[in-house]
């Protein structure tokens, strides 16, 4: 178990909205809810140390049911994830 910094960036990945402090038991968080809005991991930004701070950006939910969160997010190379 370990504590680590996640940096949450905006929609733009440019500008960061927030910090939280994460717990890791086995594996990283696959999502960060904040302020109701979900995070997923994202690549450090350059110059960064990916193994000290972790990297997540803001996502918007296309639809929320109970106990499920589906994001409609962009992979890697900006295309549209299904």
């Amino acid at each position: 178990m370990r504590a680590a910094r996640a940096i949450l960036f905006g929609l733009d990945r440019q500008v960061i909205v927030g910090a939280v402090r994460v717990v890791i038991a086995d594996e990283t968080p696959k999502v960060i809810l904040y302020q109701g809005d979900p995070f997923l991991p994202m690549p450090a930004p350059p110059g960064w140390d990916a193994k000290a701070v972790l990297a997540y950006g803001q996502e918007r939910p296309y639809r929320a049911d109970d106990g499920l969160l589906e994001v409609a997010g962009a992979s890697l190379k900006g295309e549209v994830a299904s």
